[in-house]
């Protein structure tokens, strides 16, 4: 058989391998298109790596309700008190219509109004005189006792309330000294300020930190998460540790388990780890592992949208699972159908997944997609996903350690990076306790008071794990 000009005979074997070198290259540019249209709508990635583009829509469902207060809300109308602390009274001294003279006429009834507002604040200076006296029979000078150690000094309100706004608040110490020095008419310095951050951080070390990390490691269930952040011209990682009652901060020169065993609440945790699949955390075998199912919702929709149909039905399972795991009584039969079904669609999705690609310019393992990857993790990290539906105890999401992580991206937004590690250890120290007494509802500036008296009052802190 003559041969057209142009065309190229190969064997049936030849034509076989093409076809699925050319599959597998078809894989490969759908994976990296899939990369590019990665953001934290659809993946790990954070908010601020989106960019300058077009915010896209979050994850969260509507719920079809109105929007502002919702039935049965409790509001918080400004109500008037029994008893004021300032009376100023409207007097009729003559008729509005007759001119008559009305002084010496009792009053028929009153109206009341109240306003609400702030005092005059003013910086209230008190004095010590500290007596020295004589003995007339030894000759000797007796010096009263004060613990007022300089001639003139900041109050421990002052000092506070410094760390408070700088801390708390998160103002830089510029802007701190002027909202003093404009509403208290308090001309304190930045050095000042920087001694009363470092005061409280000393004060907290005595015995309120190591009460944090005692409690978070007996604690039945702890969230974890980390991220990274700028101190001393390089990359470091604060790490974070929460319950319901207690925050933790530390920040350390590496990710993984060398810093986890530095900072020594995991190596004795026997609880259950909430996290969002880093495998450092997998290295502590002495205690359970769950999942941030928020993370693979993500991940779920970015292989949603590369036309992943298993992605969608996997969705669907793990959102009726948490609906399921809200009901006050989960009967058995209700698990086995969610598991079931959670088997049937990874068992199906692995049979139609396309084999790894193997590139021809590099040497070993085939590479996996992302979408092989998410399937393997679905396949043999079932108990660590599935676990919150067995233990009402357990949390569908990683939400609580993000929440308290939120503190940390909110202060490298304003300040960019810690310019010492002392600034960032002095950071991590105060917000884990300011983040604590939040959680046990106490007051801030109360709190912060507390740390700064000396001797050293007990701060607000309620031992007990969650």
């Amino acid at each position: 058989m003559q041969i057209p000009e142009g065309y190229l005979l190969i064997s049936k074997v030849e034509y076989a391998q093409l076809l699925n070198r050319l599959s597998m290259m078809e894989a490969r540019i759908k994976e990296l298109e899939g990369m590019l249209n990665k953001d934290s709508r659809n993946s790990h990635k954070p908010p601020s790596s989106d960019g300058y583009k077009k915010p896209v829509q979050n994850n969260r469902e509507k719920s079809g309700r109105k929007i502002g207060g919702q039935l049965g809300h409790e509001g918080k109308t400004l109500q008037m008190v029994e008893t004021p602390d300032k009376v100023i009274e409207h007097k009729v001294n003559e008729c509005a219509h007759c001119r008559m003279n009305l002084e010496k006429i009792e009053a028929k009834k009153f109206y009341r109004r109240q306003v609400h507002d702030l005092p005059v604040v003013k910086i209230e200076v008190t004095e010590h005189r500290i007596e020295v006296k004589q003995c007339s029979v030894c000759g000797k000078e007796t010096i009263a006792n004060c613990d007022v150690p300089a001639s003139v000094q900041y109050g421990e309100r002052i000092k506070s309330m410094g760390v408070y706004l700088n801390q708390y608040q998160m103002l830089p110490f510029e802007r701190t000294r002027e909202l003093m020095e404009d509403l208290f008419e308090c001309s304190i310095s930045a050095e000042v300020l920087q001694q009363s951050n470092e005061r409280c951080y000393d004060k907290l070390e005595q015995n309120v930190e190591k009460e944090i990390k005692e409690s978070i490691a007996q604690s039945a269930v702890m969230h974890n998460d980390e991220t990274g952040i700028r101190c001393e011209g390089a990359t470091k990682w604060i790490h974070s540790y929460s319950t319901q009652r207690h925050t933790y901060y530390a920040i350390d020169d590496k990710r993984g388990k060398e810093a986890m065993d530095r900072i020594n609440i995991l190596p004795q945790f026997t609880g259950n780890s909430v996290h969002d699949r880093w495998a450092s955390y997998e290295k502590y075998d002495q205690c359970q592992h769950s999942y941030c199912n928020a993370h693979l919702l993500r991940d779920l929709k970015g292989e949603k949208e590369n036309n992943k149909s298993w992605a969608a039905t996997m969705q669907t399972i793990l959102l009726d699972a948490y609906s399921l795991s809200k009901q006050e009584h989960i009967l058995p039969a209700a698990i086995a159908a969610i598991e079931k079904q959670y088997d049937h669609i990874v068992q199906k999705a692995l049979e139609e997944e396309p084999l790894p690609f193997a590139s021809p310019h590099k040497r070993g393992r085939k590479a996996k997609t992302k979408s092989l990857k998410l399937l393997e993790c679905f396949r043999d990290k079932k108990k660590q996903i599935l676990r919150f539906l067995h233990d009402k105890t357990i949390p569908f999401d990683n939400n609580l350690a993000e929440r308290d992580l939120r503190m940390v991206k909110l202060k490298q937004k304003i300040s960019g990076c810690f310019r010492t590690r002392k600034g960032a250890y002095v950071f991590c120290r105060i917000r884990s306790y300011i983040s604590t007494v939040k959680k046990q509802g106490g007051q801030v500036w109360d709190a912060l008071q507390l740390t700064m008296k000396t001797p050293l009052i007990q701060p607000l802190l309620v031992r007990g794990a969650v």
